[in-house]
């Protein structure tokens, strides 16, 4: 079976010799197999041969990349940190999905309906030791994991 680039090949040696595409679409699929190239393909591949590539791999495609500046993000939600992606995303004029992956970017995750850093800073690690502590220190003292009750909840 031949791949890609060898039935590119070919079409760029009928190209050269001066076979026109619908030719070169009929000699391919009687030579290789029915249906093995279209007349569009070929008709668009002598088009990039006309203009002097003769370059036989796809060009790279894909949707590009949506810009976003993070900073205007990242003003955006500290200035209103339960503000819902689909409101940043209208706010900003760009898609939801644009949103998640920036906020994803900039370390933002959202905790009980507000937005906030995905790492703890060094207040909030040395706030937390400092609560934990204190309630070692109160287990000591008092012991009320006893009469701790706890359920599972979301």
């Amino acid at each position: 079976m031949l791949s890609k680039h060898d039935i590119r090949a070919i079409m760029l040696y009928e190209f050269k010799r001066g076979t026109n595409a619908a030719k070169t679409t009929q000699e391919i699929n009687e030579t290789f197999g029915e249906d093995l190239v279209s007349h569009a393909t070929v008709k668009r591949w002598f088009k990039k041969f006309r203009e002097g590539s003769e370059d036989l791999e796809n060009e790279e495609r894909g949707r590009p990349e949506t810009i976003l500046n993070n900073n205007e993000l990242r003003k955006a939600v500290e200035a209103n940190p339960r503000a819902t992606v689909r409101e940043l995303a209208e706010k900003l004029n760009v898609s939801k999905t644009t949103i998640f992956d920036h906020l994803k970017k900039i370390g933002k995750t959202k905790k009980l309906d507000k937005w906030i850093p995905h790492e703890l800073n060094d207040y909030q690690k040395l706030r937390r030791y400092e609560v934990c502590s204190s309630l070692i220190l109160s287990n000591k003292n008092d012991p009320f994991f006893d009469r701790l009750i706890t359920c599972e909840g979301k």
